[in-house]
């Protein structure tokens, strides 16, 4: 371990002793460890981000999804993210047959006890439990935790990103559809200089000619299930653990360029994909609240080309770095519950696809989505660079699409847990419920002064309701303290209605947000 800071604070944790111990070998190699990293300088100076091999058995190396992720975070501006290494990254091109790729990657998700993967024990599961293979990750108990489970036990995360999760299910790169050639120029002879004395041209290593991660119909109905997997894990109604502060942030995969492979212009406007009917399920769409229509995520839309990124194929990496990183800037010169659009993103050389105006226009039906970018963080061009052009999560309900409002949801299922905790040991009863009442009151309120609550409409930005109108006599009995929370949030201006119940075990569990 090169940091001694590391060290202590991994020492009272994972690496230490007690339920979240893992074994010396694992924490030497920072395996399935969440190690907390405050800069670049350290990500780069821990992990090595860009030492994944092009061919298996060769030589020539090129940057890891995770790598490039963390890096467009911290250059858009994020200050601390923890990362969670679960082993080491496939190769990128193998001479195996597609189906045989396509397998092995999917088993890096989960993998059944009786077939894992060659290397099992230099990796963990990236989402233990996962399609029934393998031990689920119980919310309460710590020594279960595996891959992203970890996202429990780090009480000051507010997003989780998974930035492998196109690759795996894309399966082996394919080959670029072949450019058409430009008609070729007549032949006309030059003398050349005569060439100089042990004079040899450098050797240059051009971009593999593949493409990058590119999803057909049966890619994206597959891509949503680890999402959908994730969102009721992080939702799971079991105490201390429920974690709906969480917002999911993901990168919205390319489409396939084989011929229906997707609907048509899907590339340009892929709410075709999203909104297809019978997509993933006979009657159902991938916007969906039973599928990915959720206001706890986030798709950023479309791929982006950096300096880090372009001996990748097609020069491209996926988003989700960057909107993380713009998310988090705004939230600490601004806070997280404003709109995070406009924000300039440093780094960004082209995007693919460049968006047209006639695409970002167009929406959907019976308010499903007013433009392109009602549901999707879409990135754009204009005069001084790229720029987020929308902050939206995507919700089904149109009243949770502006993403601050599900962040400001956060930041307050965050204060009332740190509140729970703080009164853990305290009787049940009128002092208490007054005490947990003037609380949330004096949080509230320091929301409303920096601008996340208004009172402009209503008359008052908020309310607040802890005493025996908001419990049954069951909850008194089961030591749970019941508040019953109004506010209107500034952007968009709107009632909120949440009830908290604040359980004996210093659980939080929201019971209902309308």
């Amino acid at each position: 371990m090169p940091f001694p800071e590391l060290v202590l604070r991994m020492s009272a944790g994972w690496a230490g002793s007690g339920p979240f111990a893992r074994p010396p070998a694992a924490v030497d190699a920072l395996l399935d460890v969440p190690v907390p990293i405050e800069s670049w300088g350290a990500f780069e100076h821990l992990f090595a981000w860009d030492a994944r091999l092009i061919d298996a058995g060769g030589v020539r190396r090129l940057p890891c999804p995770l790598g490039l992720a963390v890096r467009s975070f911290f250059e858009a501006g994020g200050v601390r993210a923890y990362v969670v290494r679960t082993g080491d990254p496939l190769p990128l091109l193998t001479d195996d047959p597609a189906n045989v790729v396509m397998a092995a990657k999917r088993r890096l998700l989960s993998w059944a006890t009786a077939a894992p993967p060659p290397d099992a024990v230099h990796r963990v599961p990236l989402i233990p439990g996962f399609g029934g293979l393998g031990s689920p990750p119980q919310a309460t108990d710590p020594a279960t935790w595996r891959g992203v489970a970890h996202v429990w036990g780090v009480d000051d995360a507010a997003m989780l990103a998974l930035p492998d999760l196109p690759e795996l299910f894309a399966g082996a790169p394919v080959p670029l559809p072949a450019v058409p050639e430009p008609p070729p120029v007549p032949v006309q002879f030059r003398p050349c200089a005569p060439i100089a004395p042990g004079f040899e041209p450098e050797a240059r290593a051009g971009r593999r000619a593949v493409a990058a991660p590119r999803l057909d119909r049966a890619g994206y109905r597959d891509w949503a299930l680890p999402l959908r997997h994730i969102l009721g894990m992080l939702a799971v109604p079991q105490g201390a653990a429920q974690r709906r502060d969480i917002m999911l942030m993901a990168s919205l995969p390319l489409p396939s360029f084989a011929a229906g492979a997707v609907p048509e212009r899907a590339e340009a406007w892929p709410l075709a994909i999203l909104d297809e009917a019978g997509l993933p399920a006979p009657g159902q769409r991938l916007l969906d609240t039973s599928w990915i229509g959720s206001s706890r995520l986030q798709l950023a839309y479309p791929w982006v080309e950096t300096l880090a990124s372009a001996a990748l194929p097609e020069g491209l990496q996926a988003p989700e770095g960057l909107l993380m990183g713009a998310v988090a800037q705004t939230a600490l010169s601004r806070g997280a519950f404003r709109s995070t659009a406009g924000t300039l993103l440093s780094g960004v050389r082209r995007a693919v696809p460049e968006l047209g105006t006639g695409d970002l226009r167009r929406g959907l039906d019976s308010r499903r989505a007013d433009w392109l970018g009602d549901r999707l963080c879409l990135i754009g061009r204009r005069s001084d660079g790229f720029l987020l052009l929308s902050d939206a999560t995507m919700a089904a309900d149109r009243a949770w699409r502006a993403a601050g409002l599900s962040r400001l949801m956060g930041i307050i299922l965050r204060a009332a847990r740190w509140l729970a905790q703080d009164r853990l040991f305290e009787p049940s009863g009128p002092a208490l419920w007054n005490s947990v009442s003037l609380d949330l009151e004096s949080f509230l309120e320091r929301l409303r002064t920096a601008g996340a609550l208004d009172d402009s409409v209503t008359g008052e930005a908020y309310t607040v309701r802890c005493d025996r109108t908001t419990m049954t006599q069951n909850d008194i009995d089961a030591g749970r303290v019941v508040a019953v929370i109004e506010f209107t949030a500034a952007q968009p201006i709107q009632r909120i209605v949440v009830t908290l119940a604040l359980g004996g075990s210093g659980e939080v569990t929201l019971r209902e947000a309308a």
